[in-house]
């Protein structure tokens, strides 16, 4: 069996390195089958930390993707690159670029720039609080604030699609069905609001039911992971979705990123549909 190709990656960044580690991400996706070791460098700004990473790079050439905006960092760190022949890209120039040539100004070069305390900022920390004090039916009586509710039975998702959300800036609320419980709508009456129910293969419900239990040594609850009792289950929430015209998401297949940017274009037709 060949072995699979291995690549250093050096991500280097003068702020927190989110920005340049979810690009390398989103583009490794694309080769599954390489191996790589990545050498993570935050909030570079000295000539002390640049002296690391060369050490670093002699030791581990590979490839070097920054998201630094003080240009004599930068250009120290390319030198250093062509010296050492390390194939480098800076990842924002592209889009920087862009937008100053569309909106006709210099960019302010300021590292970290996207993590200031302006009002977006404030209003994640808000949407995530939303959510903490909004989880699994806790709430409901206050919903008024709410951007989008999220219906499921458990273990569909909704806890963490909601966390992913609030970080988003969206305020999301989440409720989970339960057998025999009939679902409280007149929390709704004169609210304008999104509501997505969420689903999810029965199968798989009986799996992740079953590994929670284990998990958490609860053998009380016998029908919790049955089959035939998640598929009446799932039955009958997609019943209450029909009836109140709710859109449907099936989570089965869809990872938490993916189920949330299916909320998103939902949030953003609803919403266009308000106006």
């Amino acid at each position: 069996m060949k072995a699979p190709q291995k690549i250093h990656i050096h991500l280097v960044s003068d702020s927190t390195g989110e920005t340049v580690h979810q690009i390398s991400r989103a583009c490794l996706a694309q080769f599954p089958a390489v191996k790589t070791i990545e050498h993570v460098w935050t909030l570079v700004r000295s000539d002390q930390h640049l002296e690391a990473i060369f050490t670093s790079l002699e030791r581990n050439p590979g490839v070097l993707l920054m998201s630094i905006l003080d240009i004599e960092l930068r250009t120290r760190i390319e030198e250093k690159c062509k010296v050492l022949r390390v194939p480098h890209v800076s990842v924002l120039d592209p889009v920087v670029n862009l937008f100053g040539t569309v909106l006709g100004q210099d960019s302010q070069n300021k590292p970290g720039g996207q993590r200031q305390l302006n009002s977006d900022y404030y209003r994640r920390i808000s949407a995530i609080d939303f959510a903490v004090s909004h989880d699994d039916g806790i709430n409901m009586g206050s919903l008024m604030d709410a951007d989008i509710l999220l219906v499921g039975v458990s273990r569909s998702s909704k806890t963490p699609t909601s966390m992913y959300l609030a970080h988003r800036g969206y305020r999301v609320a989440n409720y989970a069905l339960v057998p025999e419980v009939p679902f409280p709508i007149h929390h709704l009456d004169g609210l304008n609001i999104l509501v997505v129910g969420l689903t999810n293969d029965p199968k798989r419900l009986s799996v992740i039911r079953r590994s929670r239990q284990i998990a958490m040594s609860d053998e009380a609850n016998e029908s919790y992971a049955e089959l035939e009792s998640i598929t009446e289950e799932v039955r009958r929430a997609r019943r209450l979705f029909t009836q109140n015209q709710w859109p449907v998401i099936d989570v089965t297949r869809r990872s938490v990123e993916e189920t949330a940017a299916a909320i998103i274009q939902l949030h953003t037709i609803w919403n266009e549909g308000q106006q």
